[in-house]
């Protein structure tokens, strides 16, 4: 009975989780979601020249430490790597990378540190909605695979995709909380007519999932502020290039938004301020209780 039991919870969540997906995803064309992040690559990979997102890896590193998790001599998939904000320091910890992303852009400025610092990284374009794991060589591959704040994992088949390319470890994270900056929620309230959701509880369903699966995550929950000082043409052009992704605006809208920030603004600068909570998961494929 125990058993009918669980599987039925997750049958029912698994349900709810699609059910989520459909009806929150923006991104569900492949082409303008590549289109969206190659258009982010250039400031993306100019963090991690400045080091910015060095913080971030050396958090991801250390709770990998503590599951007993050694880079040297492991084969790593990465997931939505980017720039290469997990990819390279894995990497020269001794990892052998396969960094997988949709982003051409991403991929070109990985690749030129790979190829500067002759790092064991081995670069595929791809979505990993669509990927066939098994004609990539993928499946039961990686002591170690990351889908770290990635659109590509972002349903129960994508999930399960990853689990299926790990012999020993995995680790996901995502939003659990965000509150955006006063401008998005005006925006889509008043100039848009949409309704403002700040909630992005992306982390809730993978865990849940783990969970009535019978596995016991490590997790770690992150809190921080964004705060963020720009022209306000420049913040109009950001704003307009996130809101934009999963549609096409005409010049009004355009010009409606960029009304907007001119009169935000103080002396021609905008302030932006963002709440954020975020998860991370760590959990071992066969680990599998019961």
């Amino acid at each position: 009975m125990q058993k009918k039991d669980e599987f039925e919870n997750l049958e029912k969540l698994t349900e709810c989780w699609e059910k989520a997906t459909k009806k929150g995803s923006n991104l569900l064309d492949e082409a303008r979601m590549a289109e969206f992040w190659n258009k982010r690559s250039e400031s993306y990979s100019k963090n991690i020249s400045k080091g910015k997102r060095w913080k971030k890896s050396e958090v991801v590193l250390e709770l990998l430490k503590t599951t007993g998790f050694e880079p040297e001599g492991s084969k790593v998939l990465d997931i939505g790597c980017g720039p290469g904000t997990l990819s390279l320091p894995l990497a020269r910890q001794g990892a052998e990378v396969t960094a997988f992303d949709i982003s051409s852009g991403m991929l070109k400025s990985l690749s030129k540190l790979v190829k500067k610092e002759a790092l064991p990284v081995e670069v595929f374009e791809g979505s990993w909605w669509t990927a066939d794991i098994d004609e990539l060589g993928f499946r039961n591959e990686y002591e170690l695979v990351i889908a770290s704040m990635t659109p590509g994992v972002r349903d129960i088949e994508a999930f399960e995709k990853m689990m299926a390319c790990s012999k020993k470890l995995c680790y996901y994270s995502n939003f659990l909380s965000r509150e955006e900056d006063k401008a998005y929620r005006e925006i889509r309230s008043s100039i848009l007519r949409e309704n403002s959701c700040n909630n992005m509880n992306g982390l809730i369903f993978p865990f849940m999932y783990l969970y009535l699966a019978g596995y016991s995550p490590l997790v770690r929950i992150n809190h921080s502020k964004w705060k963020e000082e720009m022209n306000w043409k420049e913040a109009a052009a950001k704003a307009i290039e996130f809101l934009e992704r999963d549609r096409v605006f005409e010049e009004e809208i355009k010009e409606k938004i960029r009304a907007y920030y001119k009169k935000a603004s103080s002396r021609g600068s905008y302030r932006s301020e963002s709440d954020v909570y975020t998860g991370m998961m760590v959990w071992d494929v066969n680990g599998k209780q019961g």
